[in-house]
């Protein structure tokens, strides 16, 4: 009788299989979860829901570098809580170990939290005794434009593994900021097009561009005015030269 090759396998190397199926499947829970919306304060809280309920991932946080003030700013945290605390909580880049990997553009990773002295636990969410691990958030192969972070809820000797599989899925959430700032900007530039294409209309069908201040001018500017509600036909008379196009303009412009 052949042995069972599953009877090779040592503990060790179970657990290792174990915590890899569970991250492929929260990897693709979370790929599924970036895919649905463009709001990326609500998709980034869903998604470290998923590796707090499948990654195996305790306390996620992400954190956004704000262009105006320079500063790390927390824009989703999962907590057993489900509270924010964290509203006014910022880290200047180099400050503690989170504003430390935003400036180096590299991983961390802390077998045990409560050694490293330059951890800032601004948050008094974080376990002393458990790891922590944080990565760079890029765009592309740029410089870091955020930290993504979680604390491991137990201490083992997977703690590279789970480091790849947090620098895999702030490059997932990188993609999804990117493509929320490309939409934000277009929604930008489409509504700086329609406000100047409104005051280009408004200068050349609107009253103002029709000249007449005489009090039978305004009472067609009343009557223009009045038509103007209403959804109806209107018929302009008066001889060649008086303005009957530019009226009409004005009628279909208000």
């Amino acid at each position: 009788m052949n042995p069972d090759p599953l009877d090779s396998v040592d503990a060790a190397d179970a657990a290792r299989l174990d915590l890899l199926d569970a991250q492929l499947d929260a990897l693709y829970e979370v790929s599924s979860v970036l895919s649905r919306s463009l709001d990326l304060r609500q998709t980034l809280r869903e998604v470290l829901r998923v590796l707090h309920d499948r990654g195996r991932l305790c306390y996620g946080l992400v954190s956004l570098l704000d262009e105006e003030s320079g500063d790390l700013m927390i824009s989703a945290l999962h907590n057993s809580d489900d509270a924010d605390p964290f509203e006014s909580v910022t880290y200047r880049p180099g400050e503690g170990v989170i504003g430390r990997i935003l400036e180096q553009n590299q991983s961390c990773v802390l077998p045990r939290v409560g050694d490293e002295p330059r951890f800032l636990d601004r948050l008094n969410l974080y376990r002393p005794d458990l790891p922590f691990i944080g990565v760079p958030i890029r765009i592309g192969e740029g410089r870091a434009v955020g930290v993504f972070a979680a604390q491991p809820p137990v201490v083992d000797d997977l703690l590279d593994q789970r480091a790849r599989f947090l620098e895999m899925v702030a490059n997932l959430i990188g993609q999804a900021i990117r493509l929320a700032r490309k939409v934000e900007a277009d929604q930008a530039a489409l509504r700086e097009e329609r406000d100047k294409l409104r005051r280009e209309v408004k200068g050349a069908h609107g009253f103002d561009s029709i000249i007449g201040r005489t009090q039978p001018m305004r009472i067609v500017f009343d009557q223009v005015r009045q038509v103007a509600k209403w959804t109806t036909t209107v018929l302009i008379r008066g001889e060649s030269g008086t303005g009957k196009e530019l009226i009409a303009n004005a009628i279909h412009y208000n």
